[in-house]
């Protein structure tokens, strides 16, 4: 099984020649690690380099979003290809996130993740993105706890 998942990354490898030696750590949740969710129900942890801040239009216009302030990004959240982007304090905000690649240091190396792959990111494991239709349109909700359906 390890050695599919290595293959399966390595096949969203996007190769680089940029030297990693010198990769700055994201600063992360208390465990370190974020969880990403990737095409086909694939997870990979480990802790994001080179991302201080994550770029986004949205209809109000371009921002910068600390990753310290982000909980977690629900990529290709709509037609639109929209994210949306969950705050540490409970805010949400939707728009065209601007970002190629994810790289990310695992257990076992440097993986350069495609975003067009990127299904969620989230600081902890527990943590989902899940559609709520309870006021009659269909809206992006989430939570650090387990949905229970």
């Amino acid at each position: 099984m390890r050695h599919l998942s290595l293959l399966f990354v390595a096949v969203l490898a996007v190769p680089t020649f940029l030297a990693s030696a010198h990769a700055q750590e994201l600063a992360a949740p208390v465990n370190g690690k974020v969880y990403i969710s990737v095409a086909r129900n694939n997870d990979l942890d480990g802790v994001i380099l080179d991302l201080e801040a994550l770029k986004v239009e949205t209809e109000f216009g371009s921002v910068s979003i600390p990753m310290t302030k982000v909980d977690g990004i629900k990529m290709h959240a709509d037609a639109k290809d929209n994210a949306v982007i969950a705050f540490k304090n409970g805010d949400l905000v939707t728009g065209k996130v601007v970002l190629d690649i994810v790289k990310l240091k695992t257990e076992w190396g440097t993986a350069h993740i495609n975003t067009e792959k990127v299904e969620t990111i989230t600081n902890s494991k527990n943590s989902k993105f899940y559609s709520d239709t309870s006021t009659g349109k269909a809206v992006w909700r989430f939570t650090k706890a387990p949905v229970r359906k």
